[in-house]
């Protein structure tokens, strides 16, 4: 029987950044092929890709498990998303 260790929270901190770094580094080829989509990288490669991102993570998460990959939107312009922070209750 294999056992599995779950990646230490490190791990995939440095992980997801260097999939994120992976992204930035190829965004003028993702451009040409996958503009308007998400796209999934994991290794520094695209794994998957499709114009629903929380599809895609569900099926990478069929695919790798609980392996970090990272998922963004293949867009010109990068979108900013600024929510609003919760308030402590006294």
């Amino acid at each position: 029987m294999a056992i599995t260790r779950k990646p230490q929270k490190r791990s995939v901190e440095q992980a997801l950044t260097a999939e994120e770094q992976a992204f930035h580094r190829q965004r003028a080829q993702l451009l040409r092929r996958y503009e308007g989509d998400y796209v999934a990288l994991y290794q520094g490669r695209v794994v998957g890709h499709g114009p629903d991102d929380e599809e895609l993570a569900l099926r990478l998460i069929g695919d790798l498990g609980d392996r970090p990959f990272y998922i963004a939107k293949v867009q010109r312009e990068q979108t900013i998303h600024e929510l609003p922070s919760p308030e402590v209750e006294r």
